[in-house]
C-alpha cells in the first residue's frame, strides 16, 4: 500500500510535469520555473513549462524543458541558470512532450508536429498528426532511428525517421501519455477516460477505472502501471486490476512516474509536488499524514462535475457500514445537510471530500495560499484601497463577515453591511434569512480560520528602512537603493533576508522593522532553516515592541500550510508562551490572543485536545480581556477549546469575563459557558 512520504510546496501555480533521475527530482510549473527538489529553482522562463526530459550524453548533463514559449531549453541542474545553455527554436506552438535518448532528444507540440533533435538544432520533422502531439517516446536511436507518438487526433503512430511506418486509431479522444512495458507492449492513455495495452498493434486490454481525462502514465520498476488525471486520483494497477486508489485535494493531478526506488511522484493543480513510498521506513511523520487526510477530507468538489447523481436523493452515514465492491468506488451520503464523499480504500471508507455548488474548479480564484469561488475588493472608506475578500459557495456569510472584520480590525457595527454585500454579490450563496438573528448562537463555535496581520504598508516599511538605515554603524548599513527594488519588484525571497540582516546585526531597538517586514511577507516566502531561531530572537527580546512584533510573525505562520506543521509540534507551544505579559499594552494583548485563538484553531482541527490543547487551556482560562477586540478573540479562542474537548474551569473563565457585556461575547458565552 502506497502512503504518503513528502510534500514539496514552492511552486505559486500548477505543477505540469516531472522528471526524475539518479536521486535527483525536478518540477516544472506554469510559473514560469523549473525547481529541482528539495527547492532549487534551477530556471526561469518567460512562459509557462509543460515538458521535461533529461540530457545525458559524453560526460554533459542538461535539463531539458519545452514551454508556451514554443522553445526548447536546455540547462544545468541543481544551479540557477540565467539563459540555456542550448535553446531549440523550430517549434510553432506549444511544446507539451519530450523524451530523450543518447544524444537524441525527441519532441511534441500543439503545431500537430514531432521533431527529433539534437543538442546543437533540428535533424527531422515527423509530420501526420492531424492535431497536437501530445506524447512521445524513442525507441532507438540508430541510424535515423525509430520512434512512437500519440495525440489530440486519437492516433498512435510509429516512425521510422521521419517516416511514418504505422498509424492506428487508438482511442475515441484525445491521446495524452505513451509508454513501453518491459516486454515491449505499448500502454496509452486518454481523455476517453481509459488505459489500453497494445501487442503487435491490436490492442489485447483495455483498463476502466478513472472518471474523466487521464494525463499521465508511467511504468514502475516492479511492472505496475501508475496513471492519474482530471479525477484527481493516482490509481496503482497490477495484473491490469486497480489495486490502489490515491485522491488528492487538488483539482487535476497532471503528472505521475516512478521513481527508481519503488516510489511515485505526483504533480498537481494545488502547486505542489507529492511523492508516496510502499516503504514503512520512509512514510511521512504521523504530523503530516494527519494533515494531509485533513486536507483532502475538507476538499470540495463542484456539484456541476457530478454526472449520474440524484444529489435529492441520498443515503445517510449509516449505508457507510455496507462495504463497497471495487477498490476506489466512489459514494456519496446526505450528513448534517452537507453531501460528503468517501471512496472504498483498502477495505474502508475514507472521506475524500464534500460536494459543494459553486464554481467549477478551473473558475477558483488563488488568494493567500487557497482557491476560492469569490474574492472581492471591498471599499470601506474613499482614499484607502480596497480590502480583499475571499469566500467559497459552502462558507457561512456571517462567518466570513466575522473572519474579515477582525483580519482589518473593522468595527463590528460593519457586520450586517458586509454579510449583504456578500449575499448579493456572491451568486450561489444561500442563507436562510430567519436565522440572521440568532446566526452567532448557532455558527460562530468553534472558530476554524485562521487570522492574521497581513497589512504591509509598502511607503512606510520604506521609509522607516531609510531612517533606521542612517542611524546604524556603517559596517552594518544595507544599500537603500537594493532594499527599495526588493519591495518594488516583490522580491520577497531576498527581502526576506534582509529582514534577517536587520534582526542579526542592527540595534536593539531598530530590530522591530525586520520582524514587521518578515509579519508582511511570511505567506509569500518559503521556509529557512534558521526561521525559528531568528524567532526566538525576538521571543527572548526585552523590547515589548520587539516581542510583540515576532507574535504577529507567529501568529501569521498558521495560514501557510508549513507553518501549521511547525506548531503540530508540541514543544513549540512551550516556547511560544514561555514569557508573555499580555497587560503590557493593547497591541500586545491583541497579539497574544491572536495567536491563541489560532492555536485553538489547530487544536480543534487536528484532534489535539489531550496534549497540546491541555497546555493552551492552562495559560488561556488564566488571562482576563484588556480591551474589546483582543477581549473577543481570547474569548473565542477558549470556546473552540471547549468545543474541541478540552476541559476548562468554566467558573474562572465567567468571572474573568464577566464585565464584557456586549452581543458578540454574550453569544460567544452562550455557547459554551
Amino acid at each position: 500500500m502506497f502512503q504518503l512520504s513528502k510534500t514539496f510546496r514552492g511552486h505559486e501555480d500548477d505543477v505540469k510535469s516531472l522528471f526524475a533521475i539518479d536521486d535527483k527530482l525536478f518540477s516544472s510549473s506554469r510559473d514560469f520555473t523549473i525547481r529541482q527538489w528539495p527547492d532549487v529553482i534551477t530556471y526561469r522562463s518567460s512562459a509557462f513549462i509543460n515538458s521535461l526530459s533529461y540530457y545525458k550524453h559524453d560526460n554533459e548533463e542538461y535539463l531539458i524543458s519545452g514551454g508556451s514559449d514554443n522553445l526548447i531549453s536546455l540547462t544545468k541542474p541543481g544551479i540557477y541558470n540565467e539563459e540555456p545553455i542550448y535553446c531549440l527554436v523550430g517549434h510553432e506552438a506549444n511544446v507539451c512532450a519530450l523524451d530523450c535518448k543518447d544524444d537524441i532528444i525527441l519532441s511534441g507540440s500543439w503545431d500537430k508536429t514531432a521533431r527529433v533533435w539534437t543538442k546543437n538544432g533540428q535533424k527531422l520533422i515527423l509530420k501526420g498528426h492531424e492535431a497536437s502531439v501530445w506524447g512521445v517516446k524513442i525507441l532507438n536511436t540508430e541510424g535515423n532511428g525509430e520512434f512512437i507518438t500519440c495525440g489530440a487526433d486519437g492516433t498512435v503512430r510509429y516512425w521510422q525517421g521521419n517516416q511514418q511506418i504505422r498509424c492506428i486509431k487508438a482511442h475515441d479522444d484525445v491521446v495524452r501519455d505513451i509508454k513501453i512495458l518491459p516486454d515491449g507492449e505499448i500502454v496509452t492513455c486518454s481523455n476517453d477516460g481509459t488505459i489500453k495495452i497494445w501487442k503487435d498493434w491490436q490492442c489485447v486490454r483495455t483498463l476502466h477505472g478513472h472518471q474523466s481525462f487521464i494525463y499521465s502514465i508511467d511504468i514502475l520498476s516492479t511492472g505496475e502501471i501508475i496513471s492519474c488525471g482530471e479525477d484527481r486520483s493516482i490509481r496503482i494497477w497490477k495484473n491490469f486490476e486497480c489495486v490502489q486508489v490515491i485522491t488528492l485535494p487538488c483539482i487535476s493531478i497532471w503528472k505521475v512516474i516512478a521513481l527508481s526506488n519503488g516510489d511515485i511522484a505526483v504533480g498537481s493543480s494545488d502547486k505542489t509536488v507529492r511523492i508516496f513510498t510502499k516503504d514503512i521506513n520512509r512514510v511521512a511523520k504521523k504530523s503530516e499524514l494527519i494533515m494531509f487526510k485533513k486536507e483532502l477530507e475538507t476538499s470540495s468538489v463542484s456539484e456541476s462535475s457530478i454526472q449520474g447523481v440524484d444529489t435529492n436523493n441520498l443515503p445517510g452515514l449509516e449505508s457507510l457500514k455496507e462495504k463497497g465492491s471495487t477498490e476506489g468506488e466512489i459514494k456519496m451520503i446526505m450528513q448534517n445537510m452537507k453531501i460528503e464523499m468517501y471512496q472504498w480504500s483498502f477495505s474502508e471508507w475514507v472521506k475524500i471530500g464534500e460536494v459543494v455548488k459553486g464554481n467549477s474548479s478551473n473558475q477558483k480564484k488563488f488568494y493567500k495560499g487557497n482557491y476560492y469561488d469569490y474574492v472581492f475588493d471591498v471599499d470601506i472608506s474613499d482614499g484607502q484601497p480596497p480590502l480583499k475578500l475571499a469566500l467559497n459557495i459552502s462558507d457561512n456569510p456571517y462567518e466570513v463577515a466575522e473572519k474579515f472584520m477582525a483580519e482589518y480590525e473593522l468595527p463590528y457595527s460593519y457586520l450586517q453591511q458586509i454579510v449583504d454585500f456578500i449575499l448579493q454579490n456572491a451568486e450561489g450563496v444561500v442563507f436562510d434569512a430567519n436565522r440572521s438573528n440568532t446566526h452567532s448562537r448557532k455558527t460562530i463555535l468553534p472558530i476554524k480560520n485562521y487570522l492574521s496581520f497581513d497589512k504591509f504598508e509598502e511607503a512606510k516599511i520604506v521609509s522607516a528602512f531609510k531612517k533606521l538605515n542612517s542611524q546604524q554603524d556603517a559596517a552594518v548599513q544595507l544599500s537603500d537603493g537594493d532594499f527599495e527594488m526588493l519591495i518594488n519588484c516583490q522580491g520577497y525571497d531576498d527581502l526576506a533576508q534582509k529582514a534577517i540582516e536587520i534582526i542579526n546585526n542592527w540595534s536593539d531597538d531598530s530590530k522591530l522593522l525586520g520582524f514587521d517586514i518578515l509579519r508582511g511577507i511570511i505567506d509569500k516566502i518559503k521556509p529557512f532553516e534558521n526561521l525559528f531561531p531568528i524567532l526566538n530572537t525576538g521571543l527572548d527580546s526585552s523590547r515589548p515592541k520587539v516581542h510583540m512584533m515576532t507574535l504577529r510573525v507567529l501568529a501569521n505562520c498558521f495560514s501557510i500550510k508549513w507553518g501549521e506543521q511547525l506548531f503540530l509540534d508540541e514543544e513549540v507551544i512551550d516556547v511560544v508562551f514561555k514569557d508573555i505579559d499580555i497587560n503590557a499594552s493593547k497591541m500586545m494583548a491583541l497579539s497574544v490572543c491572536t495567536l491563541i485563538l489560532n492555536y485553538s484553531i489547530l487544536i480543534n482541527k487536528f484532534n489535539m485536545a489531550d496534549s497540546m490543547g491541555s497546555k493552551l487551556g492552562a495559560i488561556a482560562q488564566t488571562l482576563k480581556p484588556v480591551d474589546d477586540e483582543s477581549g473577543y478573540r481570547l474569548l473565542s479562542a477558549l470556546g473552540t477549546l471547549s468545543k474541541a474537548g478540552v476541559p476548562l474551569d468554566k467558573q474562572s473563565i465567567t468571572t474573568n469575563f464577566s464585565e464584557s457585556k456586549s452581543l458578540r461575547y454574550e453569544n460567544v458565552k452562550s455557547e459554551f459557558l
